[in-house]
């Protein structure tokens, strides 16, 4: 009988241990395991050989130091949250049940200038380039005026990065914006024009005349945020207030050679 529960209490605790092995490992997974009396070794080994997604901000970090997470732990858990960046950089925004979204970028789908008729009428006139983005609302809806946004960089070249650049200029471009960038400074937020009948969305990306020309954002059209830093590489931005409409950032950086910034990373306030 003794042989018979000994067992299923090794089958239970079996059950038990997979289930929670395939969990991601947290800040509050952490507290829960010291709150149960886990040994310092037991915590590390399983943070070790878990996934994990951490909060190694300052306040998070006293936190857990309050709730009597050893220094050692902490120290983990700082250098775990810096490695697991390298794989996650972009722009995230958290949705209505509190998950972390990435913002996947979009494709301009075609542009649009004036500039031949205005020239026709006048020199002195400026001509718009606008870049369309197709479909009149984002995939990204976000039901709040002053959403927040964490930007996660990563300006260190890793392996994967120079196998894809061998392959050729057009090769790895996925995210290049976040290794080439540093901080949000490099990225403007701007509304997007929303035109009903032509199913789209567009933005003034330039403006040039018979005498001069220019590309990039009019910095009139920006948008005003705030960025603070949570870590090195990784930053929380807040813009103003915004009305119910469809907006975007956009890179305005230095662009890697061979290489377009045909893309924004567009959302909808609703």
């Amino acid at each position: 009988m003794k042989t018979i529960k000994k067992f299923i209490l090794f089958a239970f605790l079996m059950l038990a241990s997979i289930g929670f092995a395939q969990e991601t490992i947290t800040n509050e997974s952490v507290i829960q395991m010291v709150e149960l009396g886990f040994d310092d070794y037991m915590i590390i080994d399983k943070i070790n050989t878990s996934d994990v997604k951490f909060d190694a901000s300052i306040s998070a970090l006293g936190e857990m130091k309050n709730a009597g997470v050893s220094s050692e732990i902490l120290s983990l858990i700082m250098d775990k949250s810096k490695q697991n960046t390298k794989s996650k950089t972009g722009i995230y925004y958290t949705d209505a049940s509190g998950e972390d979204k990435l913002i996947q970028p979009s494709v301009f789908s075609g542009s649009n200038s004036n500039a031949v008729a205005q020239k026709l009428v006048s020199g002195l006139i400026n001509s718009k380039k606008k870049a369309q983005l197709p479909k009149t609302q984002s995939n990204n809806v976000i039901r709040q005026s002053q959403p927040e946004f964490t930007f996660i960089f990563d300006p260190s070249v890793t392996e994967v990065d120079n196998m894809q650049n061998n392959q050729g200029n057009n090769a790895g471009i996925f995210n290049w914006w976040f290794r080439m960038a540093s901080n949000p400074n490099e990225f403007v937020l701007v509304k997007l024009t929303v035109k009903e009948k032509k199913n789209l969305r567009e933005v003034i990306t330039g403006k040039s005349s018979w005498i001069t020309s220019s590309s990039g954002i009019d910095p009139k059209y920006a948008l005003n945020f705030t960025i603070e830093e949570i870590e090195g590489n990784k930053f929380k931005v807040t813009p103003d207030s915004l009305e119910p409409g469809e907006y975007c950032f956009i890179y305005q950086g230095q662009v890697p050679q061979g290489r377009e910034n045909q893309s924004v990373f567009d959302f909808s306030i609703q």
